[in-house]
C-alpha cells in the first residue's frame, strides 16, 4: 500500500513538471518558430549540398593521393625527355666518372657497364680505349674537371652529339649487411646547345645472399668474400638507362614516344635472397 501511494505521488510530482516544462517552452523566446521562405530554404539547401560535396571531394582526393603513391601517373618519355626527340642525338662521349666512393675500382667498372648499355641502347659510342688513354695521359680529363658548360668543344674535337657525365657517390658493401649499395648521378649534355638531354640521380639496392666480410674469432684478421660488384653495377646501369630514349641504331628508334618514364629521383632494391 505504502508503495502505491508513493508512485502516485512521484507521478503526479512529474506530471507537474513536465507540463511546467511544457509551458515555459511555449511561452518564452525559443519557442518562436520562423517559417522560412521558398528562397531561404533553397539557399539552406544549396548550402548543404556544397557541405556534403566538399566531404567528398576530400575524400577522393586522399584517395587518389594514395593511389598516385601504389601507381604512379604515367609520364609518357617525349614528356619527360623532349629535347632528346628534337635534338635526336646519334653518338655520346661517356666522360671519365668522377670516384668519389671508397671502391678505387668503381669508376672503371661504370665506365665499361654504361658504355655497353648505352650501345644497347642503340647510339654510337666513342671507344672506351680511346677515351682511356686520354685519361691515362691526362687524369684531369673526367667527369669531375671537365665542366659541363664546356660541352660544345667536344663537338669540334671528337665528332660527339653528347656527352655524358657521371659521378659515382657510393659503392659499397658492409661486412655485416646482406645490402650492396651503389649511388651515381648522370647528366647527358648536348654539345650543340650545352642543354641537358638526359639526367638520373640513382640509389640503387642489391640485396644479396651473404655478408661482405667475415670477422675471426679474436675479432683482429677480416676475410675477403668475393662480391661480383660488375653484374651488380650492369644491373644497375641496365635500370638507369631503362627509360632513354631509344638511339637512331635500334629497330625500335622513335617507337617509344608514349612509354613509360621513370622520375629524375629513382631508388631501387632488388632482393635476391631465396623466399
Amino acid at each position: 500500500m505504502k508503495k502505491s501511494v508513493v508512485i502516485c505521488i512521484l507521478l503526479t510530482l512529474f506530471s507537474f513538471g513536465g507540463f511546467a516544462q511544457i509551458e515555459d517552452l511555449l511561452q518564452g523566446e525559443d519557442s518562436v518558430v520562423s517559417v522560412m521562405s521558398k528562397k531561404e530554404q533553397e539557399k539552406y539547401k544549396k548550402e548543404l549540398e556544397e557541405k556534403h560535396e566538399g566531404k567528398k571531394e576530400s575524400k577522393l582526393a586522399f584517395v587518389k593521393k594514395t593511389w598516385r603513391k601504389i601507381f604512379p601517373k604515367k609520364v609518357e618519355r617525349n614528356i619527360s625527355y623532349p629535347l632528346m626527340y628534337k635534338e635526336k642525338p646519334k653518338s655520346v662521349m661517356v666522360m671519365y666518372p668522377w670516384n668519389r666512393s671508397k671502391d678505387t675500382n668503381a669508376n672503371q667498372m661504370f665506365y665499361v657497364s654504361i658504355c655497353q648499355e648505352l650501345s644497347l641502347k642503340g647510339y654510337y659510342v666513342l671507344p672506351s680505349l680511346l677515351m682511356l688513354s686520354e685519361f691515362a695521359a691526362d687524369t684531369a680529363f673526367n667527369s669531375r674537371y671537365c665542366k659541363q658548360e664546356d660541352s660544345r668543344k667536344y663537338l669540334e674535337s671528337y665528332g660527339v652529339d653528347a656527352v655524358l657525365y657521371v659521378t659515382i657517390y657510393s659503392v659499397k658493401k658492409e661486412w655485416w649487411s646482406t645490402n650492396v649499395n651503389m649511388n651515381a648521378k648522370y647528366d647527358l649534355v648536348s654539345t650543340k646547345t650545352g642543354e641537358i638531354l638526359f639526367s638520373r640521380h640513382a640509389d640503387f639496392n642489391f640485396d644479396s645472399q651473404s655478408p661482405a666480410k667475415t670477422k675471426s674469432k679474436n675479432g683482429l684478421i677480416e676475410e675477403e668474400k668475393t662480391n661480383n660488384f660488375i653484374g651488380i653495377c650492369q644491373q644497375m646501369q641496365r635500370y638507369v638507362f631503362s627509360d632513354m630514349p631509344i638511339g637512331p641504331y635500334h629497330k625500335d628508334y622513335l617507337m617509344d614516344q608514349n612509354k613509360f618514364s621513370h622520375k629524375k629521383e629513382m631508388k631501387y632494391k632488388i632482393s635476391v635472397k631465396p623466399s
